[in-house]
């Protein structure tokens, strides 16, 4: 079981799959854009599942949330999903996009087990956001 200073149980897993995106929000992307982490530095399909199985049966994790960048850019996504819907405790499965490309994923995603989607509602508009 993971405690935070206040005493509170941590149950909650965030893991970035990619530090790619196909936009260039302000908030995420400075205007110099950023040096993208090479191949080797990301973690790679069997690492995340080991790491996800670790939290969920050793520290309590009951909910894992995938992201970015933008993880619908990740390759094997589905087949990620797919490994961890299938642990024991299985964890509450989501993602956060920023919605381009979920047309043609969405229902893959969610035959693999994939639970719920947060889509975020940026603008590219510095003004605006």
């Amino acid at each position: 079981m993971l405690l935070d200073t206040y005493g509170r149980t941590a149950t909650d897993l965030r893991v970035s799959l990619t530090d790619r995106c196909n936009l260039r929000c302000t908030y995420c992307m400075p205007e110099e854009g950023l040096q993208w982490l090479a191949k080797p530095e990301l973690l790679d399909d069997e690492e995340i599942v080991r790491l996800v199985r670790l939290a969920v049966t050793r520290l309590g994790i009951t909910d894992v949330r995938f992201t970015g960048g933008e993880p619908l850019l990740r390759r094997g996504l589905v087949d990620l999903v797919r490994r961890c819907a299938a642990l024991d405790p299985r964890p509450k499965l989501s993602l956060t996009t920023n919605g381009i490309g979920l047309a043609r994923t969405a229902s893959a995603l969610a035959e693999a087990g994939l639970d719920r989607v947060n889509v975020s509602l940026d603008t590219l508009d510095a003004e605006v956001f």
